[in-house]
């Protein structure tokens, strides 16, 4: 499985967000793990960290805007090295740009500039000069899974004009060999396997959130949007209609009464932990890991095991639902 970093800037977080979820089928084939900084646990050292998951990664993933651009840890220590990479051939870097911006005259090292690299989407044009900013990503990450799955391949070898190709070795002979694929086995998920789980789970819902948010925000322009993250386990969303608050929800994961579960109020509180409209505790399944039903009174449509971006869009809609009832 090829190893990714994606390198961005923050002010693109909402954007690498919907473009990591385009990338998730391409994880679910198991043709790549992506990396980027959102996934840092607290207390990490920082460069350190960024500089390690850079070096390990063999596909470089540079979301490119004016923000990025302009951010010298983004163009010194990620593309530069990046681009570094690709010239000792130990990294393979695809710019994938993200906002209009005079991007293809920026210099990347040995005289080179971003314009001599294929960009995607599709010609170069930005995603969000797209129509449909789901096309633009799916165009990417349709080229990605192609690229990907073209190193795969073994190249095939012609033998010299003139020569007969030898034929294959035989094989080898082998003792039998006990198939345990239908045996049922698995490995039972650990404690950590549990917490990087809800983690993630609480990261994509944050994302979504965010992105959501600022989609409300620019349709309509009675409608304002505020998203706080309290802390590293929780985060607070309200929504205002002509200045009036029309919803508020807090989300956060850990508390003492679900400590392995994502969990949701309507309370503004930030300290009101021990109250909840709505949870999703993780259990063991056996697909692995998943976010299921905890209040059986929330909803009637409530499904059964989610992934983390199925549990953050099943929040979201909780959200909604409960926002339109009080404005209806």
């Amino acid at each position: 499985m090829t190893s990714g970093f994606i390198s961005y800037t923050h002010a693109d977080a909402a954007l690498k967000e919907q473009f990591v979820r385009h990338l998730a089928p391409l994880r679910r084939e198991g043709l790549i793990e992506v990396w980027h900084d959102a996934m840092l646990h607290p207390g990490e050292h920082l460069d350190p960290a960024v500089q390690a998951a850079l070096a390990a990664s063999d596909l470089v993933l540079l979301l490119v805007s004016a923000d990025f651009i302009h951010s010298e840890y983004c163009y010194e220590q990620e593309m530069i090295r990046a681009f570094a990479r690709q010239r000792d051939g130990t990294a393979r870097v695809v710019p994938i740009i993200l906002r209009p911006c005079q991007w293809k005259g920026v210099p990347v090292g040995e005289g080179q500039t971003l314009s001599e690299f294929l960009a995607l989407p599709k010609d170069g044009l930005p995603v969000t000069s797209w129509p449909d900013r789901d096309e633009a990503f799916d165009n990417a990450a349709g080229a990605i899974r192609e690229m990907l799955r073209s190193a795969g391949r073994p190249k095939e070898r012609t033998a010299p004009s003139g020569t007969t190709p030898a034929p294959p070795p035989p094989a080898a002979a082998s003792e039998p060999r006990l198939d345990t694929s239908n045996l049922g086995l698995r490995t039972k998920p650990t404690d950590l396997d549990r917490d990087r789980f809800l983690r993630a789970g609480f990261a994509a819902t944050a994302a979504l959130f965010e992105l959501k948010l600022a989609e409300l925000n620019a349709s309509d322009a009675g409608i304002e949007t505020d998203f706080e993250r309290i802390d590293s386990r929780s985060f607070a969303a309200s929504v205002y209609l002509d200045g009036k608050r029309v919803g508020q929800v807090r989300i956060w994961h850990g508390s003492d009464v679900w400590r392995n579960a994502l969990c949701l109020s309507y309370d503004g509180a930030a300290s009101a932990r021990n109250s909840m409209n709505d949870w999703l505790p993780i259990e063991d399944t056996p697909q692995g890991l998943a976010f299921t039903g905890g209040n059986p009174m929330s909803r009637g449509d409530r499904q059964g095991s989610m992934d983390e971006e199925a549990a953050a869009s099943y929040l979201w809609e909780h959200f909604l639902d409960h926002m339109q009832s009080r404005i209806r």
